[in-house]
């Protein structure tokens, strides 16, 4: 199982949904930002829970003359979202950054040139903690669970600020 199944599980415990309503809602929480998510993946993930016997469908009419099948979360899925969250939790906490390989092969090149890479990945991290302050304040009004993910992400963020500060100040004096 992955954290899409948790995901769409958790959603189906607050509301029945359709399959495109757990991607409009996946969208709308921006859960891309911190866990891998692809909304192709929805559709097929929605299908397969289904025939684990998790979920339930209920086909309803939809707009002019479409139907569309709502699903909900059977026992079975309760039982199985409950695992998967105690499963997550007792799994050791990891920190990958796609960037660590850029770190770890600078000193195979000109410092110079290094250093344009330091201050390159510096924008691309200030961007994304100012993205994640905008996120945060414009949706501001959402539950405490939610608020608490981007004050997580605030906090990373600033604290690979600070680290890529120590680390340029050290890497220029040539440690």
């Amino acid at each position: 199982m992955s954290s899409i199944d948790l995901v769409i599980l958790g959603m189906l415990l607050e509301k029945p949904q359709s399959a495109y309503e757990i991607q409009k809602d996946i969208e709308y929480h921006h859960f891309s930002r911190w866990t891998k998510i692809s909304i192709p993946s929805i559709y097929k993930k929605v299908h397969q829970l289904k025939e684990k016997g998790y979920l339930k469908s209920q086909v309803k009419k939809g707009s002019k003359f479409t139907k569309k099948a709502v699903y909900s979360i059977t026992d079975e899925g309760k039982s199985c979202f409950f695992q998967l969250m105690k499963d997550c939790v007792d799994q050791p906490v990891s920190f990958v950054f796609d960037f660590n390989v850029v770190i770890t092969n600078l000193n195979k090149m000109e410092k110079d040139k290094a250093l344009e890479l330091i201050d390159e990945l510096r924008n691309q991290i200030a961007s994304s903690s100012q993205e994640n302050r905008q996120y945060a304040d414009l949706y501001r009004d959402i539950p405490l669970v939610g608020k608490t993910v981007f004050k997580q992400q605030q906090l990373l963020y600033d604290s690979l600020l600070q680290w890529l500060d120590d680390f340029e100040t050290q890497f220029k004096l040539g440690g």
